[in-house]
């Protein structure tokens, strides 16, 4: 009997602090633009640019981006790259995230890259709130995470 009591108790106090854990404002992901960071005769290589900012009133680390990335409609790059930073309240960073991908993935080759090129871009952000209990949760398999989406246009320039 007391240990059913306990157990009560414990699921209880359990209650009242998860809604709190699990309320977290979630970071927001803004991805603004993407840059061609190398070219050569059989790849291209971009960096996506964007930011992330803490809304939340404590701490935010930041875990993992998982996303992917579309050049003309079709698939080109799918990864994941490591977040490691921690938000304080109210902080904004600026983030880059890295994709390459073959031109014969979109049947293009070096010596007639098209001017420009639509791109888009979704991809998840692995977040964690501060306390041991988020930290045990994210141990559970509780994977707090926030999406976010991009699209533009890509300017191309041939290789030298």
């Amino acid at each position: 009997m007391t240990r059913i009591l306990l157990n009560m108790v414990f699921l209880g106090l359990m209650g009242l602090g998860l809604p709190g854990c699990l309320a977290l404002d979630p970071p927001a992901v803004v991805i603004k633009s993407i840059e061609v960071t190398g070219v050569n005769k059989d790849a291209m290589s971009v960096a996506l640019h964007g930011t992330v900012a803490n809304e939340h009133g404590g701490e935010t680390r930041l875990l993992e981006f998982d996303y992917r990335l579309s050049i003309s409609g079709r698939s080109v790059y799918q990864g994941r790259h490591a977040a490691e930073m921690t938000l304080i309240p109210g902080a904004n960073r600026e983030i880059m995230l890295p994709a390459s991908f073959p031109f014969t993935e979109l049947g293009w080759d070096s010596q007639s890259l098209p001017d420009t090129s639509n791109w888009s871009m979704s991809g998840s952000l692995l977040y964690l709130g501060e306390g041991v209990l988020a930290e045990t949760l994210l141990d559970m398999g509780y994977r707090p995470t926030v999406g976010f989406s991009a699209s533009g246009e890509l300017v191309l320039e041939p290789p030298n």
